[in-house]
């Protein structure tokens, strides 16, 4: 079990659950790399966001089994061969294969990469099946690659800190995308990255045949060893679950009567670790943080500010063609129209205009990793579209909350499209308000992660290892409860919250709620 005093999180919508239909089907070419050739298959994205796909609509329709099938979390949608080229590039060092397929019988491309699982190379029948495609796809990773971080709870917190913890120990500072998927996909990411250098040294050299051949090879060894390292987690994840309902029985037995000499204990702790990092972490914070971090904020808000407008306007104008519906229709039209505006925020396509704005910190934030190690633009980019996401499902919800109240009263066209333009004027007007404070904080939170694992990874020879002479002021019934490297950490953002701003207007990093409009139905 993992528990900590820490003050280290981010801000996790609760988005309610997909649709149970399938969200999109139809025909796509498909690479396969064993015949080296481009095959017609009918692919169906289910509602848990599981990709299948058929030898044609028949065999779907007729209930045969699947050709195959993929989750997607972790997964990098690319639209260009250059691109899939590039990463190809990253992930197979050492080989000098060019374009991995050829001849694509259209120019409408995509790609799914992942660099432990099996890579889709999509060739769409037109331009606008392809956007819709993207869309779809594009919603179902994010879906599934942020199934931890929307499950907001303490438990899913500890073990994201856990895992970070851990890479840590091995001097790896910032875990980057390792971090999305399921618990024992996050695993299997980690331990992937201790395997993959071992193997490309070991077995690479091993592989013979044509640089293209060799490539192909090499991809498909290291798929099926993620399938088995993934295989062998899980089966021991499930079997731990048992297990864990105990240790945490026992846990609370040991906290509930000393919490107050605990938290006397750590308080005691933070002011002795205060005195030895404050003087190192403000001299790095300066020479090191300082310099970037008022254009390191502003690129954070842009973009994502950009998208929480982008879900105003969409959501105004929506409501604007429900009324005009409803001023020359009947009013048994309204109840139809707010059950699909109800489905804005699952429509990928609809979306789309407001998640792409998400998309432009790739490119601004790319010195990022020059100055920081960043490598999360992934994870960043998707926890902004969820917040942009969860702000049009919560104003959509409000919205009909409000406006089913006049349909119980007899009411004329005219005075209910009163009644739903007041109503639109209460959710925007409660919209902008929260929507102001929620996207400081995801930037301020986002500035966080960025560089709290630059500051801990220069502050490892000076302040880290003095942490052992500290062991011992923390009970021996107390070792595995008050986590000496969290309140090291805490003493830490400290310093950096001072720099980024003396502290004022800066959230405290743990537990921001979602910002609710109503509860949900």
């Amino acid at each position: 079990p993992w528990l900590r005093f820490s003050s280290s999180s981010l801000l996790c919508p609760q988005l309610r659950g997909p649709p149970d239909t399938a969200l999109h089907e139809g025909l796509l070419s498909q690479y396969d790399g064993d015949s080296c050739s481009w095959q017609e298959n009918y692919f169906i994205l289910l509602g848990d966001f599981t990709l299948q796909w058929f030898e044609s609509e028949e065999a779907l329709r007729k209930g045969c089994e699947p050709r195959g099938s993929t989750a997607l979390s972790g997964y990098l949608l690319l639209s260009s061969p250059g691109e899939y080229a590039e990463s190809l590039g990253d992930l197979c060092q050492g080989l000098a294969g060019d374009s991995p397929f050829a001849d694509p019988p259209g120019e409408f491309l995509f790609f799914l990469y992942h660099p432990f699982r099996r890579h889709f190379c999509f060739c769409a029948g037109s331009v606008g099946s392809r956007r819709i495609w993207r869309a779809a796809l594009g919603d179902a990773i994010r879906y599934r690659s942020t199934e931890l971080q929307r499950r907001d709870s303490l438990e899913a917190e500890a073990f994201l800190e856990a895992v970070r913890f851990y890479r840590q120990e091995k001097g790896r500072y910032g875990a980057g995308d390792l971090l999305l998927g399921s618990e024992p996909e996050i695993l299997g990411n980690v331990l992937m990255e201790d395997l993959l250098p071992v193997l490309r040294c070991q077995v690479l050299p091993s592989i013979r045949g044509s640089e293209r051949r060799r490539q192909q090879l090499w991809l498909q060894f290291i798929q099926e060893v993620y399938t088995l390292v993934l295989s062998e987690i899980s089966r021991e994840f499930q079997g731990f679950q048992k297990e864990k309902e105990k240790l945490q029985m026992e846990l609370e037995k040991k906290i509930r009567p000393d919490l107050d000499q605990m938290l006397t204990l750590k308080d005691q702790l933070a002011s002795k670790l205060r005195a030895v990092v404050q003087s190192p972490a403000e001299s790095c914070c300066s020479r090191g943080v300082e310099p970037h971090l008022h254009g390191v904020m502003e690129e954070l808000v842009r973009p994502v500010s950009s998208g929480v407008d982008a879900v105003r306007s969409l959501f105004a104008r929506r409501v604007d063609e429900m009324i005009g519906l409803v001023r020359s229709s009947p009013v048994a039209v309204l109840q139809r129209e707010l059950l699909m505006l109800g489905r804005t925020s699952w429509q990928p396509e609809v979306m789309q205009p407001c998640y792409e704005e998400a998309n432009l910190y790739r490119e601004s934030l790319r010195g990022l990793e020059e100055w920081f190690g960043f490598r999360g633009v992934m994870s960043l980019v998707l926890s902004a579209q969820n917040l942009m996401q969860q702000l049009m499902q919560n104003a959509t919800h409000t919205f009909g909350q409000l406006a089913r109240q006049p349909l119980g009263r007899p009411a004329g066209r005219r005075q209910l499209a009163r009644a739903l333009e007041q109503a639109k004027e209460r959710v925007l007007k409660k919209f902008d308000y929260d929507s102001s404070a929620v996207r400081e904080r995801f930037a301020q939170e986002w500035l966080i992660r960025i560089v709290l694992p630059f500051l801990l990874k220069h502050l490892e020879a000076e302040c880290k290892l003095e942490l052992p002479r500290y062991e011992t002021f923390v009970f021996a019934d107390f070792g595995g409860i008050v986590n000496l490297e969290n309140v090291y950490e805490e003493a830490v953002v400290a310093v950096l919250l001072r720099a980024a701003g003396r502290g004022e207007g800066l959230p405290s990093p743990r537990n921001i709620p979602p910002t609710k409009y109503l509860p949900p139905p």
